[in-house]
Formats: structure tokens, sequence, C-alpha cells
């Protein structure tokens, strides 16, 4: 309160300059000891926020593979060091290649066992955890792990060699589906969270949810990648999402969740009050504003309208920002859920930030990735990533750097299941959006 004799913590504000990773900048084939990227930083003015949401459509693009180790991981007579056997095979964000084989690394028992130790960890977090500052800020990844690799090689790693011992990790969910490395994503962040509980934090997304990964990839990647273990695997992914941890509040000042406020939330202890475990069905009109609720298209739009996302979803105004703000004497909201051009994108004058970390959106968006990194002092500096250059035409041979091409069965999804591009979201043609950074 007011009297405390605590010092007052700083206000939150967005940095005045946003770090790009120039394109073409490192090419991981001229040698490894390579001074990591030229890193350009821009100036926000240089940036138009408005309007520049995309939709998801099409097919993912990732890395391509150079060099498969596709080694089982050894069987240990104890499976305590399970989540360590996964961080030597997948956090290698300097060397990771897609695996050309697809049959996924990890046998049923390991999985299971991951999914026991991070469902431990999650029924002794609180609903809405309770974070500090320094912390990084992911959004959707969708199943693009060579976008994770990227960010982490070019803005630090969870590793011991990394940052983990200085700085906080926060992912907003959306791990899973339209992308085609879903298993190592979340396989990943299950192993980073049973390794280090207190500062790896991980919440739900909406595709967090079985009756919508069914359809957009995931229960196909398991399936087509785990064999006739793959159900068992996909229901018992679930199971354990039903677990994860809805919100996160840092430094009592910034509130994340993956969609929005919605229509129904007033406070933020009706989100502290759902038990968990939850379907979205026993969450009902509160975890779906929280997991599926977007913005209205710009400031001037306020109020609460019908969401183009489907039947009962909602976007909310500006006014509902300011007034949730006010309410719960928050100083900003920062969400995911939503693909930005820029990888992020402000609302209601900067009392919300939308981050998106998965670039090239479903093969077609062509948007840039972001992660947003809150200093100690609660200046907020969004951190960038370009989309990949398509992979060589022709006969020309794949260079590590370029973009792969996605798997048919994603395309495939991905082709019959475009999400309806909401009225006057339309992204503009690729290439004419000379504004952009994407572009730039």
């Amino acid at each position: 309160g007011m009297y405390c004799s605590t010092p007052p913590t700083p206000d939150v504000r967005l940095h005045n300059r946003v770090v790009v990773v120039a394109a073409g900048a490192r090419s991981p084939m001229s040698g490894g000891n390579q001074v990591a990227g030229l890193v350009r930083q821009l100036s926000l003015d240089q940036f138009e926020n408005e309007g520049r949401r995309v939709r998801d459509s099409e097919t993912e693009q990732m890395y391509v593979s150079k060099d498969p180790q596709h080694l089982p991981l050894d069987h240990v007579a104890s499976t305590s060091g399970i989540h360590k056997q996964v961080l030597q095979k997948l956090l290698r964000p300097r060397e990771w290649t897609a695996p050309v084989e697809r049959t996924f690394f990890m046998d049923v028992a390991s999985i299971q066992e991951l999914c026991n130790q991070c469902e431990r960890c999650f029924k002794e977090e609180k609903t809405v955890l309770r974070l500090h500052a320094p912390i990084k800020i992911f959004g959707d990844l969708h199943g693009q792990f060579g976008d994770l690799m990227r960010l982490f090689d070019e803005y630090g790693s969870p590793s011991a060699a990394g940052d983990i011992a200085y700085i906080d990790y926060l992912f907003l969910g959306d791990y899973v589906d339209r992308g085609s490395h879903s298993l190592e994503v979340v396989m990943l962040l299950l192993a980073l969270k049973v390794e280090n509980p207190k500062n790896v934090h991980l919440i739900r997304g909406n595709h967090e949810a079985a009756d919508i990964n069914a359809q957009f990839g995931f229960r196909l990647e398991c399936v087509e990648r785990l064999g006739e273990h793959g159900l068992w695997v996909w229901q018992r992914l679930n199971a354990l999402f039903n677990w994860m941890p809805l919100s996160a509040v840092i430094e009592d000042k910034i509130l994340c969740m993956h969609g929005g406020i919605g229509r129904s939330m007033e406070y933020i202890s009706e989100i502290e009050a759902l038990q968990r475990p939850l379907t979205m069905e026993q969450g009902g009109l509160l975890l779906m504003d929280l997991l599926w609720s977007d913005p209205t298209e710009n400031d001037r739009i306020e109020g609460v309208h019908p969401n183009a996302r489907g039947p009962g979803l909602v976007s909310f105004g500006p006014d509902r920002v300011h007034n949730f703000c006010e309410a719960n004497e928050l100083q900003l909201i920062v969400r995911a859920h939503e693909c930005v051009m820029d990888g992020f994108e402000r609302f209601a004058q900067g009392h919300l930030i939308t981050v998106f970390s998965a670039t090239n959106y479903c093969g077609t968006a062509n948007n840039a990735g972001a992660i947003l990194v809150v200093g100690r002092d609660l200046v907020v500096v969004p951190k960038l990533i370009h989309p990949l250059p398509p992979s060589g035409e022709g006969d020309s041979p794949l260079k590590f750097g370029e973009a792969e091409a996605a798997d048919p069965w994603i395309e495939s999804v991905n082709r019959d299941r475009p999400m309806t591009p909401p009225r006057g979201r339309q992204a503009s043609k690729p290439g004419n959006d000379r504004g952009s950074l994407a572009w730039i």
C-alpha cells in the first residue's frame, strides 16, 4: 500500500528501442565461433503498431536438417534423469536441426515419467503465478521448435551456460498444433520446468486442450511419430495440460495470460479461484475469456464485441483494459494468442502488449517473432527474430538457416482448417506492407 516502508518499485514502461537480429547476419556454416548476429536496434516510432495482426492460415516452416543424430534415449535403470537426457538432446540452440527420421526419440515410459514429474510441479503452483523481474516472456510457439532454438541462440538460453541463473522464463501457452515439432517443444519445456521449477514458468493456451489439439495437428503428430502409443501419449499430455497454471503476475504490476480479459472478469482473484485440473468445459466463461479473447481491432473500438473466432467468443476494447488495470492496480497486461506482424504489438495506449514468437506463422504470414524482456527496472524490451528465407529453389542444395519445407500432414491440417480472418483484419499482401518490420 501507500504507507509501507519499502521503496516504491519503478513504473512499467516499454523501452523506446526494439532489438532486431539483422536478417542474414549469422550463417553457422561459416564456423560456430562467430559472434552471434548483428543486432540492430530500431526506435519504436519506426514501427506502426496498429491493425497489424494477421491470422492463422496455411503452413509452418522450420530449420532445415543437415546432420541428424537420431538416437533413442539411453535406457537408464532410474527414471530420475529423464529430464536431463531430454535437455541434453533438445536444448541445443546452435546445433539443433529437424530430424529427418520422423519417429520421436522418447519412449512412452520416459514420456510418462516426465509428465508425472511435471504434474507434481504444476500441482504445487497456484493458478495465478506470482513472479519477479527480470523475466523473459514468450508468446505462441505452435510446434515451431526451430524458432524457439533461434530465440534461445540470439537472446539467451535457459541452461547453466546461458542465463537461467540471472533471469526467469515465462511461456504464455500454445506450445502445440500448426507446426511440425510440437513434441519437441512440449518435451523440452516440461524438462526445463522439472530442472528449474522456480525459474521456468508455463501457463496454458487455448491449444492446450484436447478438443482443439485433436483438430489442429498435435494428435496427428503424436500418432504419426509415436506409432501405437501415440494416442495414449496425446491423452496423457492433455491430462497434464489441465493442471497448467492459467495466468501470471510480475511484480504485482504486469498481468500475463494467453488470450485476454474478455467480458467476464473484473478481478484477478476470480482467476485465482479457479480449481484445477480443469477442462475447457469445466472452466466456463471465465476460462474461455482468459484463453480465447482478443483486444478489439484498434483503440477506437471500445466495449465488448462478438469475436470472429467463433460463437460465444469476444473482443474487448481499450476501456476494458484501462478499467481492469485500475481495479487491479496493474500497469500492463501482456498476452499472446494473435499473430502480429512485428512479433509484438501495443494496444490501449500501451497498457496491453501482444507477443507472438513463431515466425512466418503457418508458412504464409511472413511475420517476425518476438519475446519481451522485462528488466529489473520493469522496462520492457521487445527482441525480434525474422522469418527464415524459403529453402533453395530448384536444384540448389539446402543450406542451414533456411526454412525447411513443412511436412505434408501438417500442410493438409492447416489447409483444411484455416482460421477465419476477422473483419477488417486481413493481413495485407506480403511485400506491399513496407512499413512492417518483417519487410524491413
